[in-house]
């Protein structure tokens, strides 16, 4: 009991972390790390299989801007790069796809929004629209209203949005 509270060595502890290491079974825990990951880029839809799709689907134009960027990179740099233009070529073909998911899953970021789905839409009112504001419940999400007064039970076509306010026009006469 007084020998867990002295202090220990530097080198004591090393040696203790020694053999608790090798207590565990590192091997295993690695192997079945590496089976797991394995089989799941296997999966149909694991990440290597839609790049192979993609690639595959248009090698040509991964070609082409493999193609360009190496001569972008020639026309900077001249003198440096003649050596390397087959694989600056093979290396930007390779990767190109890689970006155009990174581009396109930013894209995806950035346009759509929580309600994108919703305009356009047919409404019927539960509550009234009094001094340009009410909500309703859609899809499971409580949203405000803002537009022209109208009752309980009209029709309204929702034409925007902006954040948790949806912007909508009444069908028929507003009374």
């Amino acid at each position: 009991m007084e020998q867990d509270n002295q202090p220990t060595t530097l080198l004591q502890r090393v040696k203790n972390g020694w053999t608790e290491f090798r207590r565990t079974n590192v091997r295993a825990q690695t192997h079945y790390a590496i089976f797991r990951t394995t089989q799941h880029l296997k999966n149909k839809d694991g990440l290597v299989k839609q790049y192979q799709q993609r690639f595959v689907a248009s090698w040509e134009t991964w070609l082409g801007i493999g193609a360009g960027i190496t001569g972008l990179l020639m026309l900077l740099n001249p003198d440096g790069l003649w050596r390397w233009q087959f694989l600056l070529v093979l290396f930007s073909v390779l990767l190109a796809p890689l970006f155009a998911d990174l581009f396109k899953s930013l894209k995806r970021v950035f346009t759509e929004y929580p309600g994108k789905q919703l305009i356009g839409q047919v409404i019927t009112l539960e509550q009234p629209v009094v001094d340009g504001s009410s909500s309703i419940r859609l899809d499971n999400l409580e949203w405000q209203l803002a537009g022209t007064d109208c009752p309980a039970g009209t029709q309204a076509r929702i034409v925007a949005i902006n954040d948790k306010t949806l912007y909508i026009t009444p069908l028929g006469p507003a009374t």
